[in-house]
């Protein structure tokens, strides 16, 4: 088989590909072979007809084109490997109106959308800002907090009505044009007056509420109400039986020895503390990661075919579609509540779509340069992690994934994780630059111009008006913007961090 690579446009390529009179005559056998072995003639067991009388059947004609179809896609992969081309899309064959011969050679010309050329960027050394992590106490006091209302005890409440915080417990019933309805009937219902598990209304009503004491009022059911009652109004009852206060426990030494293995209340806040700034780090790797990777995406100049971004913004849906179908959902009910269609959320997704689908290339190109490979024992390694973490036998699973196909994704995934540590190892973290306060010197000149000229005799003539006018030029007006902007943020900021001081 001969073939040449007759014109690039982009990344849409033309082959032309001649397959020799061989290479034909052994397909159009192999293919007789096959419907001798699936003929059922008369007077013949199946598969036992004699090959001669199958073609007299058939006909050469029929059989090569058959063999022709049969082959074709072996054919043109084989021309993409001789040149080193992978498709990323249906090819379009051309057999230029010929019909195959026998003892000829056959030419096709095939028109396909290939693998884009990579032109990496600067992907080593990147400087990536990471923020210094910082623990503030109020963090650790509001952790503590938690602490305390897990262990908090409910102690009965008497001499006042329901408050905001307390557990109630309420006979709950309601009813529509004098009906009751089923699903809003509960005795000895508790809740947390505040925790938003009951309707607004309901705990905006308790408040004040003494023990039996018996109250009627409206509610609107929210639109997704079942049994198409959404958004009809209902007559609510509660009756209030039982209230219950929060107590928190006092910090103390010996709460915070009984709670944890700590000795001292000092110890259980430092221990705290260490979480916090382990977690803290732990998130400002991930994204000094991030930002290296996106930086080396940034660099690298790529021509993204629309096929491959399509594809990728289809696999984003599906996924979407399987996470309402496992919270419940469906995709058509969500498109009918959000007024919009398949096709728009996939342009809305191609933006994101094409970023992986760059990422991607970019890592491929990056593990390619650096010579990283994955080795049969990562590659196990990680099919022994999955059969962790699904509770499945290790031989079984990797079983069924080479039966799928599914090892070689597997390897790419390995070494694309390695050509993200690659990247990220080799960053370098800088502090994120300080803020800048100063004025722009063309804003101070200007500012300079109008104070002199409003200092200047008969600065309220016409003439001085005049003489005022170049101070306010568009240029000054655009220099001058960024730093009163620049001067609210700051002022926002200093508020922001002297609240949270407080």
């Amino acid at each position: 088989m001969k073939t040449t690579l007759s014109e690039r446009d982009g990344n849409t390529v033309k082959l032309t590909v001649e397959v020799s009179s061989e290479e034909l005559q052994e397909a159009f056998d192999a293919r007789l072979r096959r419907l001798s072995r699936e003929a059922r003639l008369p007077g013949f067991r199946p598969g036992k007809a004699p090959t001669a009388m199958v073609r007299r059947r058939l006909g050469d004609e029929t059989i090569l084109i058959d063999a022709v179809e049969e082959r074709m896609s072996g054919w043109f992969s084989g021309a993409m490997a001789e040149l080193g081309l992978e498709a990323v899309d249906h090819p379009q064959i051309d057999l230029e109106g010929e019909l195959p011969e026998l003892d000829r050679p056959l030419g096709f010309k095939a028109t396909v959308t290939v693998m884009p050329e990579v032109a990496l960027g600067e992907y080593k050394g990147l400087k990536v800002p990471k923020e210094p992590v910082v623990v503030e106490d109020s963090e650790v006091d509001t952790q503590m907090d938690r602490l305390r209302n897990e262990f908090a005890e409910l102690r009965p409440v008497t001499g006042r009505g329901v408050q905001k915080g307390d557990f109630i417990a309420a006979d709950l019933r309601a009813t529509l044009d004098g009906k009751p309805v089923e699903d809003l009937e509960a005795g000895d219902y508790v809740f947390e007056v505040g925790g938003e598990r009951v309707f607004a209304e309901v705990e905006e009503q308790v408040v004040n509420m003494s023990i039996d004491e018996e109250r009627t009022f409206p509610v609107v059911l929210p639109a997704a109400f079942p049994d198409d009652l959404g958004g009809r109004t209902v007559d609510f009852t509660v009756r209030v039986k039982d209230i219950k206060e929060r107590e928190l426990p006092p910090l103390t030494d010996k709460w915070a020895s009984e709670i944890s293995e700590f000795a001292t209340l000092l110890e259980l806040r430092q221990e705290i503390r260490n979480q916090i700034r382990a977690g803290k780090e732990r998130a400002a790797q991930q994204r000094l990661i991030a930002e290296a990777l996106q930086a080396a995406v940034d660099n690298t100049q790529v021509d993204l075919p629309e096929v491959m971004v399509r594809n990728q913004a289809e696999e984003m849906l599906a996924d979407f579609k399987r996470s309402l179908e496992s919270q419940g959902g469906t995709l058509e009910g969500y498109l009918q509540a959000a007024e919009t269609t398949v096709e728009q959320i996939i342009e809305t997704m191609k933006p994101r779509a094409a970023n992986t689908v760059k990422t991607g290339l970019v890592l491929d190109a990056v593990a390619k340069a650096e010579g990283l490979e994955a080795t049969d024992e990562e590659v196990s390694a990680l099919i022994a992690q999955m059969a962790a973490a699904t509770r499945t036998d290790v031989k079984a699973l990797e079983n069924r994934l080479r039966k799928n196909g599914r090892i070689e994704p597997l390897r790419e995934q390995i070494v694309r994780d390695k050509a993200v540590d690659f990247i990220a190892g080799s960053a370098v973290a800088e502090e994120p630059a300080p803020l800048d306060f100063s004025i722009p010197e063309s804003v101070k000149a200007a500012m300079a111009a109008k104070s002199a000229s409003a200092d200047a005799p008969g600065a309220d003539s016409p003439a001085a008006a005049e003489a005022e006018a170049p101070a306010e030029t568009p240029a000054a007006a655009e220099a001058e913007a960024p730093a009163r902007d620049q001067a609210v943020g700051n002022e926002d900021m200093a508020r922001d961090a002297a609240a949270e001081q407080s």
